[in-house]
């Protein structure tokens, strides 16, 4: 049923929490399992610039620690039997996250419902709430 598993995570406990429950759920089904972290980009209005182009830049050592996140969390579940796999881009991770899924042709995303802090997802929105509402795909939230 679900070949092909999505884990989207961003290191805090609540994504760790989410990749548990996916590799419960792969074990059952024999499902490779897709790992996978969106740096973030900063927007921000350059100041020299009299257009206020907005640039995107991102964060010094971000890509450094999201690899760190990505080995720690294969870790996690290196006893897994079945393949498993680790990716991440820089970019908005909602629209990452889907374009992902379909590229990867996964069956299930299996995601948290709350990342890294509640400022993030006040002002941002809900990475969550936006795979959920925009995917034909399975989608299991983690609380």
């Amino acid at each position: 049923m679900y070949k092909r598993i999505l884990v989207p995570i961003d290191g805090s406990e609540h994504s760790l929490r989410a990749l548990e429950v996916a590799k419960e759920i792969g074990e059952k089904f024999e499902s490779e399992i897709y790992i996978y972290s969106v740096v973030q980009e900063i927007s921000a209005i350059d100041p020299i610039t009299t257009s206020y182009m907005i640039t995107n830049r991102v964060p010094q050592g971000a890509v450094d620690v999201t690899k760190k996140i990505l080995e720690d969390a294969k870790t996690k579940i290196e006893n897994y039997k079945n393949e498993v796999h680790t990716d991440y881009e820089i970019g908005r991770p909602p629209e990452l996250i889907l374009r992902y899924a379909d590229n990867k042709n996964v069956d299930l995303i299996v995601m948290s419902n709350r990342g890294l802090g509640a400022f993030s997802r006040t002002f941002l929105g809900s990475v969550s709430n936006k795979v959920l509402n925009s995917t034909d795909k399975s989608v299991l939230l983690v609380k």
